[in-house]
């Protein structure tokens, strides 16, 4: 089981339309940026929603509205973009096995509760690195590596198709 959803793969895969995105253009909706990477709206509505919560993305109401990032894209981590989809939810969650034991005799001695378990402490460790790492990465780094793999013609017919959708929708 992944620690990390498929929502929150959906949104960064969202989110990097938005990276640079023109001012004076009439913003993508949520319906726009699913339909463009063949994802279900409804599901893709909901995951703006809570991006917009979270200070991520701002939504403009009516006909021209849309979706555009709520600050610079190099101020967006992707630890933000996790936290906002999934929550704060640990790595780890320690079930007090150590407690649990049949030499115990039903109940655990000090040497086996007190502190912080072993297990505990690398797992924490291991999910503080990774947080490091997320919170390092940003949607700036996400478009930037994007750039240098992806074809300029597939980037500007991806920006001409949802720019396409605002015109019609305006």
């Amino acid at each position: 089981m992944s620690h990390i959803s498929v929502a929150v793969e959906y949104a960064l895969h969202c989110l990097i339309y938005l990276v640079d995105w023109p001012h004076n253009a009439t913003s993508p909706s949520a319906r726009d940026l699913a339909e463009l990477r063949k994802l279900p709206v409804k599901y893709v509505a909901g995951i703006m929603t809570k991006l917009a919560k979270a200070g991520v993305i701002v939504s403009v109401e009516g006909v021209r509205g849309g979706i555009r990032l709520a600050r610079p894209p190099e101020q967006i981590s992707f630890l933000d973009v996790i936290t906002a989809v999934d929550g704060k939810r640990p790595v780890f969650d320690c079930r007090g096995v150590r407690e649990h034991c049949a030499l115990f005799d039903g109940e655990a001695p000090a040497f086996a509760t007190s502190g912080i378990c072993s297990i505990h402490a690398v797992m924490l460790e291991g999910e503080a690195r990774m947080k490091d790492v997320f919170r390092a990465k940003t949607l700036r780094d996400m478009a930037d590596q994007a750039a240098k793999r992806v074809p300029s013609e597939f980037r500007a017919e991806g920006r001409a198709w949802l720019l396409d959708r605002g015109r019609n929708r305006a």
